[in-house]
């Protein structure tokens, strides 16, 4: 009996973990992330706001794991692998699917989209080590392309830099605004076909210049 009632007592805590990270995600989506506070949380879950504090040591820690969970770049760089060695036109391609996932996952999930705001939007500790960390990754990845670029006029990381800031760009006109830049609209499947076509275009032209 005493370990049954263990198991009860695991399950019930998971169960509210789970319920205050997805109350995050909801605020976040639907409130921005200026609300995500203590109190709203304890509110929209209809608990005790002690229960942030039992379960994640307090409301950073929680925005923490929730940042943790949705954060895409981290499955990336663990698909998105290749070794020292790779051919040239195989690290090519891995940034180039890269580049096209990262836009339709920003199409389709709002809650990543308001995360992208609020790194971009305020001078938070935790998104700044969100983002410090992710261009440790990304550097990784990225030396695999310099032995294509030595003693060539093209910077790569200048042409990723652009495609980067424009995927985040077009994503959250269309999904926060529903509105079209240079007449164009990712929401329609054909302009966003568009879209990923020129990716693999701007990849290539920079590849093989």
């Amino acid at each position: 009996m005493p370990r049954l009632k263990k198991k009860i007592r695991v399950r019930d805590s998971e169960a509210t973990k789970r319920l205050l990270l997805d109350a995050v995600g909801s605020i976040l989506r639907k409130k921005g992330f200026s609300s995500l506070r203590t109190n709203e949380i304890a509110r929209w879950v209809g608990k005790d706001k002690k229960l942030i504090r039992y379960h994640f040591n307090g409301l950073l820690d929680l925005q923490k794991a929730y940042i943790k969970e949705k954060d895409y770049w981290t499955s990336f760089f663990e698909r998105f692998h290749l070794d020292e060695q790779a051919k040239p036109e195989l690290v090519q391609q891995m940034f180039t699917e890269m580049m096209q996932e990262n836009l339709m996952l920003l199409k389709q999930d709002q809650e990543v989209q308001k995360i992208i705001l609020w790194q971009i939007s305020e001078d938070s500790a935790l998104m700044r080590g969100v983002t410090e960390q992710r261009e440790v990754e990304g550097e990784k990845l990225l030396k695999l392309t310099d032995p294509s670029f030595k003693d060539r006029s093209v910077n790569f990381r200048a042409v990723m830099a652009l495609l980067l800031g424009g995927t985040y760009y077009l994503a959250l006109h269309a999904g926060v605004n529903k509105s079209t830049v240079c007449n164009l609209d990712i929401n329609t499947q054909k302009d966003c076909d568009e879209v990923l076509r020129t990716i693999d275009q701007i990849i290539g032209w920079a590849w093989n210049k």
